[in-house]
């Protein structure tokens, strides 16, 4: 572990919080890397060297002060990480009215740095995980070295695993969104129900995939309900919206079909915040195959003589939820019947399609769709 000004200032603030004294802390180098007195970082701290060659408290009277370069009076204590000094931290005053704070504010930032140590070994081994299911992911060579390699991130190949897609809503702000994930991966770590096969990870963006042992699998009734579980926290406690898209396929050395259907549900997901699960999918999954150009084609020739028509569109949405009931979209849209119509009239007109029809039923639900996709 090395000391760095990013680690050095966030202990400065720290150790200012609970006491007045000028604070600074020295490198390796003995070179004062953060300080309560911003013109001190920079300078060399002859102390400091001492404190790194004896790894011994430093008392430093006015006297010793003015024989030695760049010190003031106060007491200059070693930083010692996994039995090794790493640096100095010094506290301005006279030594015998700091010293009552210098064995706390020692192990105050100590404690800071085993904190960032323990921070930056987990994003190592996070960074590791996400770069193995990704190359697991698009690879079609599963070999022993690649076997290997999953065994030290303690990652077994033969486990059969089924991906779960997870995507927080995309108009929060950064700071919220790096926030929320990282409660994301606390909270699958404290509250999910996993084994040890278990295994979540960033992926890009506000998601996540959870590589869920499907040996161990629950019930989909099971697995469901802990979804909603954690949707409900993140809108509760963060109002936070989280689609989910759960995969099927289950196959040995081969993730990646899993992977392909939870994307797919997760797109439909997104629509409305919802758990999706791809079993559940059906015209959903022809829609998702089509390219944008063709999407966009057929829209076109479908909804272009009434595509800037808020009414006639709004009139044909509510049509269909209400499964063609004229009574219950007219109530719905709060107009009589025979305005109601009247609008089904104009559409017919405007596009040549008739809505009343199982080919125009069809069409237009079919490009409504897309139109949704976009």
């Amino acid at each position: 572990m090395q000391l760095v000004p990013e680690l050095s200032k966030k202990i400065i603030k720290e150790v200012q919080l609970v006491m007045t004294e000028n604070i600074i802390v020295v490198d390796e180098r003995g070179i004062i890397i953060a300080s309560t007195d911003e013109g001190r970082i920079g300078t060399f701290h002859e102390g400091a060297t001492i404190v790194m060659k004896t790894k011994q408290k430093l008392y430093i009277t006015k006297e010793k002060a003015e024989k030695l370069e760049g010190v003031k009076p106060g007491i200059n204590l070693p930083i010692t990480f996994e039995n090794e000094v790493i640096g100095v931290i010094g506290i301005t005053g006279i030594p015998v009215d700091v010293e009552p704070f210098a064995e706390i504010i020692r192990r105050m930032t100590e404690l800071i740095i085993r904190e960032a140590s323990h921070i930056e070994k987990k994003e190592w081994e996070t960074r590791g995980l996400e770069s193995f299911f990704y190359e697991w992911i698009y690879t079609n060579k599963v070999d022993q070295e690649f076997i290997n390699r999953g065994h030290i991130l303690g990652i077994h190949i033969d486990t059969l695993y089924l991906c779960v897609f997870f995507q927080f809503d995309l108009t929060l702000s950064t700071e919220e969104q790096q926030h929320i994930q990282g409660q994301m991966i606390s909270w699958f770590e404290k509250k999910f129900p996993k084994n040890k096969n278990d295994f979540i990870v960033r992926w890009g963006h506000g998601r996540f995939i959870l590589f869920l042992d499907a040996g161990n699998r629950p019930s989909l009734k099971n697995l469901s309900f802990e979804l909603e579980r954690c949707q409900q926290y993140f809108k509760n406690q963060y109002q936070a919206g989280l689609a989910i898209g759960v995969g099927k396929s289950i196959e040995h050395h081969n993730v990646y079909r899993s992977y392909q259907e939870a994307e797919k549900a997760l797109k439909v997901a997104v629509k409305s915040h919802k758990i999706v699960f791809y079993e559940e999918l059906i015209l959903d999954i022809v829609l998702e195959e089509v390219t944008q150009p063709t999407r966009d084609e057929f829209t076109d020739r479908v909804l272009l003589a009434i595509r800037h028509d808020y009414e006639l569109l709004e009139t044909l949405k509510v049509y269909f939820l209400n499964n063609q009931s004229l009574k219950k979209t007219a109530d719905d849209l709060h107009v009589h019947i025979n305005t109601l119509h009247y609008r089904l009239k104009q559409i017919k007109d405007l596009t040549g399609i008739d809505p009343k029809k199982a080919e125009g039923i069809t069409l237009f639900y079919i490009a409504l769709c897309f139109l949704e996709l976009r």
